[in-house]
């Protein structure tokens, strides 16, 4: 009897102490729109760890480089659209719609696939956007943050599309960003104040987007290594643009919360870009 009661707590105890580990689902952003090296790393990391990621990419690139986004399209790579000149916030919807039409007619002519999501400089929109997004068939439109370092994904009652805030961090002295290199880069972060806010993100929270620009998270040795870091010790259900889209709330567009907020216009790092060591873009790549 002595015994029994023995296994009884023993199994209490046990249960009390071993509890499941918190599934935190991530998806991997990368953004370019100057050259291709930095994506061709990034995509060998990327089929080397069984990672899933989607490739955001400015009309020019494609148009210059259609075979390497083909390709990375065709290594099931989801390619999404980009204009990075200009921010979203309160365009007329002509400006809008000729802009995201021309970049989805670029990406879907090069890859033969639909383009499923847009994003504009600083993940900004608005309800232009949503229009567009809706009349030209986009499922998905990147916004800022929302909710923290904890993505969140939005559906607006009035149109079909989702909105997808991106994980939000703050920094030292320049406000609030993206969880992203460049973000970080540009708001007085280097790559060890990066890996440690990243690896917070990504260990407390269920569902995190983490962003690179892949001319410098791909192409900066430094970075890269943060990056390689930042994965070595962090435990992420990494899934692709689809899989992670699964909506959070969905609301009329009125009480959508929309966050407008950059204080990192003019970059100031302590690091200048040019002066960051670089990863040579060679089978397989230096950063290796």
């Amino acid at each position: 009897f002595i015994i029994v009661i023995i296994v009884g707590l023993l199994a209490l105890f046990l249960k009390q102490k071993i509890q499941p580990t918190k599934q935190i689902n991530g998806m991997m952003l990368l953004i370019e729109f100057e050259e291709v090296d930095g994506l061709k790393n990034w995509a060998n990391k990327f089929e080397e760890k069984k990672m899933p990621a989607t490739i955001q990419v400015q009309d020019n690139l494609v148009k210059e480089h259609c075979d390497v986004i083909k390709d990375l399209s065709d290594r099931g790579f989801e390619i999404a659209g980009l204009y990075s000149p200009e921010a979203f916030w309160d365009k007329d919807y002509q400006f809008q719609y000729e802009k995201m039409k021309e970049v989805k007619e670029n990406i879907e002519q090069c890859t033969d696939k639909k383009m499923k999501s847009f994003g504009s400089r600083y993940f900004a929109y608005d309800e232009n956007t949503l229009k567009v997004a809706d009349a030209l068939g986009i499922d998905y439109v990147f916004a800022r943050g929302t909710t923290g370092a904890r993505a969140t994904v939005y559906k607006p009652k009035e149109y079909n599309v989702k909105i997808i805030a991106v994980s939000n961090v703050p920094s030292k002295e320049m406000g609030t960003g993206s969880l992203c290199d460049y973000s970080l880069w540009a708001r007085g972060e280097n790559p060890d104040s990066f890996e440690k806010i990243a690896t917070e993100a990504l260990t407390s929270n269920d569902k995190i987007i983490l962003v690179s620009h892949s001319y410098l998270g791909g192409m900066k040795l430094r970075w890269w290594n943060a990056y390689q870091n930042v994965f070595n010790k962090t435990n992420v259900n990494w899934l692709s643009l689809d899989e992670f889209a699964t909506v959070d709330y969905e609301l009329p567009n009125k009480d959508i919360p929309v966050n407008k907020e950059v204080k990192y216009e003019t970059p100031k790092p302590e690091i200048p870009m040019e002066e960051e060591e670089e990863c040579f873009p060679v089978e397989p790549p230096v950063c290796y």
